[in-house]
């Protein structure tokens, strides 16, 4: 009798690859419809920005158009936030995937973040492809730069993310929170204005706040001329870096406790 071959377990790629596919079958269920939801969101966004603009007789503070200013400061906010959501509910989404020995917490979470990476590219492309054409806006200043500071957004979700997810499972009140914990948020994005034209008092508050740097990056690669007295690149990889390292050592605490909340 012929010794049975050893199978041995798929390398980690693969097992997040496989997974990726997954969660773009789940995310995008539904065929075009499906993935013209994730372009329509952010659209609606701009939209709903742009008529309040409007309505408040408002103007950027530099001289380009409302419609890719607000672009410019909606999308990396709904990038991050959309990273952060996706990473919270994964590993709940996932729950029955974990009984396999192979799959672990981190293979969901990096299969979710690279789903949501191919997002951010091809939203970002589609939407400031339109604005372009539909109101003559010019093409970005240094296109590399944009891509660097949407990069960012990404960074920041998944670093944040990742941290709120692992947390989230050790609290369903922290996992519930986490919405209304996003929503102020808005606010401290750049997205109504630039850090140019804030008092010096509040230029230094929000200073602190890693989006208001993320939206002014982009904009200083967008718009040619347009130089921000607060953007720097450090302080968001830091404050990214931070939350995905403090996850690490909560994954592990939560998986040797036990306490994932029966998702085991």
């Amino acid at each position: 009798m012929a010794a049975a071959q050893h199978i041995s377990p798929p390398g980690t790629m693969a097992r997040i690859m496989v997974l990726l596919e997954r969660e773009r079958k789940t995310r995008f269920s539904g065929g075009m419809l499906g993935y013209l939801w994730a372009f329509i969101i952010p659209s609606a966004w701009i939209a709903l920005v742009f008529a309040l603009f409007w309505v408040l007789e408002r103007t950027p503070p530099i001289y380009v158009g409302a419609e890719v200013f607000i672009a410019t400061g909606v999308l990396p906010y709904l990038f991050f936030r959309q990273t952060v959501t996706s990473l919270s509910r994964t590993l709940s989404a996932n729950r029955y995937m974990r009984y396999f020995s192979s799959v672990s917490p981190n293979d969901i979470l990096s299969a979710s973040m690279l789903l949501e990476s191919f997002n951010v590219l091809m939203t970002s492309v589609l939407i400031f492809g339109m604005v372009t054409v539909a109101f003559g806006s010019p093409l970005p200043a240094s296109m590399p730069g944009v891509l660097f500071g949407l990069g960012l957004s990404w960074l920041l979700g998944c670093g944040i993310g990742r941290f709120v997810a692992t947390a989230g499972l050790l609290s369903d009140t922290f996992a519930r929170a986490v919405p209304l914990i996003l929503r102020p948020l808005f606010w401290l994005s750049g997205i109504f204005y630039t850090a140019a034209e804030l008092p010096g008092a509040v230029q230094d508050i929000l200073w602190y706040s890693p989006f208001l740097h993320v939206t002014e990056i982009i904009r200083e690669s967008y718009f040619l001329g347009f130089k921000s007295p607060v953007a720097t690149v450090w302080y968001p990889l830091a404050i990214a870096a931070m939350f995905y390292l403090a996850s690490i050592p909560l994954e592990r605490f939560a998986h040797n406790r036990r306490l994932m909340r029966g998702r085991l």
